[in-house]
């Protein structure tokens, strides 16, 4: 029998400091060193008979589940990270024109749904949602720098069009909705640090952030990244 974390809780680490995100409540905590003992080892399989107890209460409270295979996932670490500075992020805007298209018209309903999702059923659901896009039967590729840009600019109209200001984690969603649907292979990242604490997402695709600094995802700690989830090989 092996441990994993549950569905909803995601971590990493961001120099000594393990950080937890718990998506269905929507919150980050910074783990106490005992706590973050405990659930590396569990996960890891390198917890002892002395830590049952502990274990148990982390079963109940939903942070670990029983599975019969070793948990799969990278748990990425920042130990010698110098972090980054306070994002002050804005719409990627590109001189580019465009038009108001269908194409538009898609990135519009697809941010809405969006902005319902976060703000009716919550961080968790809308994870979920981008989850399921995804579908294992299909094959999906990597996108020309081009492909990637002429969607940034379609979104990004109808971001302007849309009534309520577009924050980076409702612009990276959408844009990996319309990605999937375009069989690309883009991911959610979710990046965070300590000293002091900051959570920014951006899109990923074939290793580089998408209409964003690159130095995101070498100064913090990549804490989420959907639905494409890196392995631990």
């Amino acid at each position: 029998m092996h441990y994993h974390l549950c569905d909803h809780i995601y971590i990493s680490q961001y120099r000594e400091d393990l950080i937890l995100l718990d998506t269905k409540s929507n919150t980050y905590t910074i783990c106490f060193p005992k706590f973050a003992e405990l659930l590396l080892s569990a996960i890891e399989g390198k917890a002892n008979s002395q830590s049952l107890d502990s274990i148990q209460k982390l079963l109940e409270d939903r942070i670990i589940e029983k599975k019969e295979t070793v948990f799969p996932f990278y748990i990425d670490r920042k130990v010698d990270s110098e972090g980054v500075s306070d994002v002050d992020w804005q719409l990627p805007l590109d001189p580019t024109k465009i038009n108001l298209n269908t194409s538009v018209l898609k990135a519009f309903l697809t941010l809405l749904q969006v902005h319902f999702y976060i703000k009716t059923r919550g961080f968790y659901a809308t994870i979920r949602l981008i989850k399921k896009t995804r579908k294992t039967h299909l094959i999906y590729t990597f996108p020309s720098d081009e492909e990637l840009k002429n969607l940034a600019n379609i979104l990004n109209k109808a971001c302007l069009l849309y009534p309520i200001r577009t924050k980076c984690l409702e612009w990276a969603m959408t844009f990996v909705l319309l990605a999937l649907r375009r069989q690309w292979k883009c991911n959610l990242e979710i990046g965070v640090q300590n000293y002091p604490f900051l959570a920014h997402a951006w899109v990923e695709c074939n290793g580089k952030v998408v209409m964003d600094s690159q130095e995101l995802r070498k100064g913090l700690a990549i804490i989420l990244n959907e639905p494409f989830r890196k392995l631990n090989l």
